[in-house]
């Protein structure tokens, strides 16, 4: 099993529903969670692997970092599943609430 040692996740600030992810994520993860705008001049080059649509503002991204400093990219609601077996325990709940709420802004 891949262990999770930080969480990353790269959102458009002008999106009220991403915004409320990545406001509301940290409080739900027992891992660090950190924070990025999608217009971040210096994103590119701290995260290389960044999807170009992630980077251009069209999708959301959580990336799921290693301990070995690598990072796996996961657009859109697929991070959901990524960042599962790093739930704080008793926030399940509030968490699949955060993920019903982006699969409706989605649909």
């Amino acid at each position: 099993m891949v262990k999770t040692a930080e969480v990353v996740v790269v959102y458009d600030v002008s999106c009220p529903v991403c915004s409320r992810i990545a406001r509301e994520l940290p409080d739900l993860l027992r891992v660090p969670v950190k924070v990025r705008s999608c217009r971040d001049p210096q994103l590119a080059a701290r995260y290389p692997a960044l999807p170009a649509s992630v980077r251009a503002c069209a999708a959301p991204a959580l990336g799921t970092v290693r301990p070995d400093g690598s990072v796996r990219w996961w657009p859109g609601v697929s991070g959901a599943l990524a960042v599962l077996p790093v739930v704080r325990r008793g926030a399940l709940w509030e968490a699949l609430a955060v993920l019903r709420t982006a699969l409706r802004a989605r649909a």
